[in-house]
């Protein structure tokens, strides 16, 4: 459940937030909610998260850290999970799991204290109660007509920085699986001849629709487009047996006084 008490302070500007598509809603949450683990993201939508702030906040970024080697561990024992539903498919391919993969997953204790050290609860990403709908999800029939080519996809990171300063994400929930009823950035596959940034973009506005109108402050919007990044564990669907190849974009709106 997310809490609807703490909104933005944006002066007398109105921020209006319409779910669209395969979103079923779109929420603003705290920045500080994510990095103290508050709310869990699925998958690897950490990252960009993660490497949007590395240069920027160096506070954020070591939580960041954190939370992305919890996403991955989480990833990995659904993957996993999935596993031993293709063991009993013929012809299908497993994920397989790297030497540093393996060494992450072993390591997690330490990851774990070094989260309960900084403040961050760990139990979200822990928890295996969604995995009762993240597994099916990703071993349905789509994801089981395997696709011996790396899949494509792109996020858009939108993030409103209000008047005293406070950082915060605007989140869809989704309404599909895999991370199904969990809060992630717009995005989805790339089509075929189109950029990264392109699709990142399309798929803001397919998902959400964030609408700032008002008078007496400044807002200023950023774009910033992010590296793609390809990982083996970034979204465990087994249609994608090379993996995932993911890029996005930033759009950062910071409101300051007039």
């Amino acid at each position: 459940m997310i809490s609807t008490i703490n909104k933005p302070n944006l002066g007398g500007m109105t921020l209006s937030l319409v779910a669209k598509d395969d979103a079923k809603f779109v929420h603003v949450v705290r920045v500080s909610d994510i990095l103290n683990g508050t709310y869990a993201m699925p998958f690897l939508h950490v990252w960009f998260a993660l490497d949007y702030f590395r240069t920027r906040n160096y506070d954020y970024t070591k939580k960041l850290e954190l939370l992305f080697t919890l996403s991955r561990f989480r990833n990995h024992r659904v993957m996993r999970k999935v596993n031993s539903i293709i063991a009993t498919r013929e012809g299908k391919k497993p994920f397989t799991f790297t030497v540093e993969m393996t060494q992450l997953d072993i390591n997690i204790g330490k990851t774990v204290d070094e989260a309960k050290a900084r403040g961050i609860d760990p139990s979200k990403y822990l928890d295996e109660s969604t995995d009762d709908d993240d597994v099916p999800q990703c071993s349905n029939d789509w994801c089981l007509n395997q696709n011996t080519t790396c899949g494509k996809a792109a996020d858009n990171v939108q993030i409103i920085t209000d008047l005293d300063g406070v950082d915060w994400f605007v989140l869809i929930v989704r309404q599909n699986g895999p991370g199904r009823s969990q809060l992630a950035w717009a995005g989805g596959f790339v089509d075929k001849g189109e950029t990264f940034k392109a699709a990142a973009l399309r798929e803001k506005d397919e998902e959400t629709e964030v609408t700032i109108s008002g008078n007496g402050v400044q807002v200023e919007t950023i774009i910033t487009e992010l590296a793609p990044v390809k990982l083996m564990d970034w979204d465990p669907r087994a249609k994608f047996v090379e993996g995932m190849e993911v890029g996005a974009v930033v759009t950062h709106h910071v409101f300051k006084s007039s």
